[in-house]
């Protein structure tokens, strides 16, 4: 529902509050969906045989099916997890617990140190939690990061090995009270439909599931009687979805005063799974770079006065004309080689039959010819969707001038957000929204002030401020893949547990590539820990249930469930076995 800007700014802030949080999930949405939007351009091309260039294969495939990796454990329960109707029967009951529970955060929320009960739903989780996985609470050593945070400690038999981390968050977001009758069960009743095999609830996509996954398979471990070389940690933050300023920006600096920088082997995070491309192949797209982020304000501060003699350009005015020029000039769409969109987009050109020759050509040559690359990118940035992959995006979310119909404004103010493509950086971004001030500056004979550097002085007329939040964040290390032991065993677990498992009984084909998000997780605060942050459900997760991230009726399929325990319980398994060499 579109409303005036006057009116908005009369909305109460909780009301404002809620639109902001409207748009921002609207957009992780979007990102979610992107590939397969890209899916269906590609099936719409036209064949051309000129265009026609066969896939490689063997060792000079861009997209090779990896071996799988399976742990030598004797008591190994990778079978029991997926198959046996008790255990299934059990992590339905632990789960559906779990979304009972409204841990809900807002967009701002008062630290813990100043009101602990508005953080009264997390402590009943975390009982909930100590009742519902006994052996880990028997075991683990359990501690509080900033009063809610949770860090459990798995001490391994070797100290001198890096520990591997698995993170989640506690927190989901709200449920719009007028949608609540819109719900086929209730958003907080954790129900579970025999007929559809699925499992309804607030946070069953977004993220209790990995966070009760990351327990059930360390639980099943400890029952198994399993003791790791090397030292396991869960980290769960509690306000993911408000930007992790209380939860996963303390955990970080809590984990690195202890092991030091570099001082983790691996963190595994929330992130995609693994995509449907058609009913034979199906792909893993774990999530290996973020996009950067950052918010630039542009105030344009003049002189009121009465509205029946008003100047040839208001403040308002002026301001307008910034956004219509910035929103003339985006970021140009970039080839760059570091994005692991490209990665992705090789594994369809060589393994999917349903792509046009002419796809097909243009994917896999553009790694090699920049007239292919140009080719590309004008294909991709004709979906809606996907070309904020592939560029830095710019979104006018904030626009505010005036208080009366009859009284001239006396400032008008811009906010502008912006992420960052994996090539650019926040200085570049920064660069691009002054050199437009800079232009509507001098157009109208303002001043131009930068950060509280005059760089154009102020005129009678006034001047333009240029300012950015302190929130900004350059763009994620891409996460290490080729060449990498680390990404070796990851990827080969995935293979492992879905090309040998989850897919035995079907003519499946199964690959491990990776993709980015322009979205940004907890894992923000944990670059200084390790190179190696791979963001990845272990679930099938089909295009229907992107949609329903922080929507009306979230559900997930319980074998989707059940897959992340399988894969968590085998990366554990693997990487005490297969990476104990590596510190």
């Amino acid at each position: 529902m579109a409303i005036k800007l006057q009116e908005y700014n009369e909305l109460p802030q909780s009301s404002k509050n809620s639109i902001q949080k409207l748009i921002s999930n609207r957009k992780r949405i979007l990102s979610l969906v992107s590939i397969f939007a890209f899916l269906f351009l590609l099936l719409t091309l036209r064949p051309h045989p000129s265009y026609f260039l066969k896939a490689v294969d063997g060792n000079g495939s861009l997209c090779p099916k990896i071996e799988p990796m399976s742990p030598s454990y004797v008591n190994n329960s990778i079978e029991k997890i997926l198959y046996d109707p008790e255990f299934k029967e059990k992590s339905i009951k632990k789960f559906s617990g779990a979304l009972k529970i409204p841990t809900v955060v807002q967009d701002i929320n008062p630290p813990p140190s100043e009101d602990l009960e508005f953080w009264s739903a997390f402590f009943d989780f975390h009982q909930y939690l100590e009742k519902t996985f006994p052996l880990i609470y028997a075991t683990l050593k359990v501690e509080k990061v900033n009063e809610v945070g949770l860090l459990y400690t798995w001490e391994g038999t070797n100290p001198s090995l890096k520990p591997m981390m698995l993170t989640a968050h506690q927190d989901v977001v709200p449920v719009n009270p007028d949608t609540w009758n819109d719900w086929s069960y209730g958003p907080f009743s954790g129900t579970y439909d025999p007929i559809t095999n699925t499992l309804w609830g607030r946070g069953s996509l977004d993220c209790k599931n990995l966070l009760i996954a990351e327990l059930e398979a360390v639980e099943e471990l400890i029952s198994n009687g399993y003791i790791p070389e090397r030292t396991v940690l869960l980290a769960f933050g509690f306000d993911e979805e408000s930007s992790g300023v209380l939860g996963a920006s303390h955990i970080g600096p809590f984990v690195l005063e202890r092991y030091g920088k570099d001082g983790i082997y691996s963190i595994v995070d929330e992130g995609f799974g693994v995509a449907k491309i058609n009913d034979n192949l199906y792909v893993a797209t774990p999530i290996t770079a973020e996009k950067g982020y950052v918010d630039v304000e542009i105030q344009v501060k003049g002189h009121g006065g009465h509205s029946s003699i008003p100047p040839k350009h208001t403040n308002v005015g002026v301001a307008a004309n910034f956004v219509s020029l910035l929103e003339y000039h985006p970021f140009k769409p970039q080839y760059t080689p570091s994005n692991p969109v490209w990665s992705f987009l090789y594994c369809l050109a060589e393994h999917d039959e349903n792509l046009t020759p002419a796809a097909k050509k243009t994917i896999l040559a553009s790694k090699e010819s920049k007239k292919e690359q140009k080719k590309l990118l004008s294909y991709l940035s004709d979906i809606f969707e996907f070309k904020e992959l592939i560029r830095t995006s710019q979104a006018v979310d904030i626009f505010n001038g005036g208080i009366k119909s009859n009284a001239l404004p006396e400032g008008a103010t811009v906010v502008v957000n912006h992420r960052i493509e994996t090539g650019s950086n926040v200085k570049d971004t920064i660069d691009h929204d002054l050199d437009i001030a800079t232009t509507v500056a001098r157009k109208f004979g303002y001043g131009l002030v930068f950060q509280g550097e005059t760089l154009i002085p102020e005129t009678p007329l006034g001047f333009i401020e240029v300012t950015t939040t302190n929130k900004s964040l350059e763009p994620a290390p891409r996460s290490p893949k080729e060449g990498s032991p680390v990404w070796e065993v990851f990827s080969r677990t995935i293979q492992d547990v879905f090309g040998t498992w989850v897919f035995r009984d079907g003519d499946i084909d199964f690959y491990v590539s990776e993709s980015q998000a322009s979205f940004n997780t907890d894992t923000r605060y944990y670059w200084d820990l390790t190179k190696n942050i791979y963001r990845f459900f272990g679930s099938v997760i089909t295009a229907d249930q992107f949609s329903l991230f922080h929507s009306v009726n979230e559900h997930i399929e319980y074998s989707a469930h059940l897959s992340a325990v399988g894969f968590i319980y085998e990366y554990i398994l693997n990487v005490n076995e297969h990476a104990s060499g590596e510190s």
